[in-house]
């Protein structure tokens, strides 16, 4: 394949799980852009942005992904802030096809209360109630997945392999 495949959207909406499920179908291979910050930073994200900030964080994200996009044939995990510069949308949709996978608050919030890594590897973006947060995070965000987005796809109420058969149906790589 000559191109990539770059699953965009909220955390836990299944960008991770999807990704690997879908490298597979298509017999691309699989990057996650937040195991790859991790890896090169030598910690979490959350401990990362407690120690640099967000800036900071941004900065390395958009790199990370800059150097996947210069790469062909894999399916890419982004990070759920990679829309928020305009650069990452820019590179994505110049490399490859973006996918935003969406998940209602509920579900994602159920997910992340089930998910024991989220809380320790994701850092919060303030201090009110997670639900609340992840609603106006959704608001403010919205927005940009479905400017950046060439397809979306609903995640609740279905599992891995039926979104993945219904991804590989849609997704059309020259």
């Amino acid at each position: 394949m000559n191109k990539n495949v770059y699953l965009i959207g909220y955390r836990c909406t299944g960008k991770s799980s999807v990704g690997r499920c879908l490298a597979d179908g298509m017999g691309m291979a699989f990057a996650d852009a937040d195991d790859i910050f991790e890896q090169r930073a030598g910690a979490f994200i959350a401990e990362y942005v407690a120690k640099n900030g967000w800036d900071a964080f941004r900065d390395t994200e958009a790199q990370i992904l800059a150097d996947l996009c210069r790469q062909t044939g894999l399916v890419v995990a982004t990070g759920g802030g990679a829309v928020l510069r305009p650069e990452n949308v820019s590179v994505m949709n110049n490399s490859g096809i973006v996918v935003w996978l969406t998940a209602r608050p509920e579900t994602i919030v159920s997910r992340m209360q089930a998910d024991p890594a989220t809380g320790s590897r994701r850092p919060a973006f303030g201090s009110d109630p997670v639900f609340r947060e992840v609603v106006e995070t959704l608001d403010y965000r919205t927005p940009l997945y479905k400017n950046t987005c060439q397809i979306e796809m609903a995640t609740d109420d279905k599992d891995t392999d039926r979104i993945c058969h219904d991804l590989v149906s849609r997704i059309k790589i020259g």
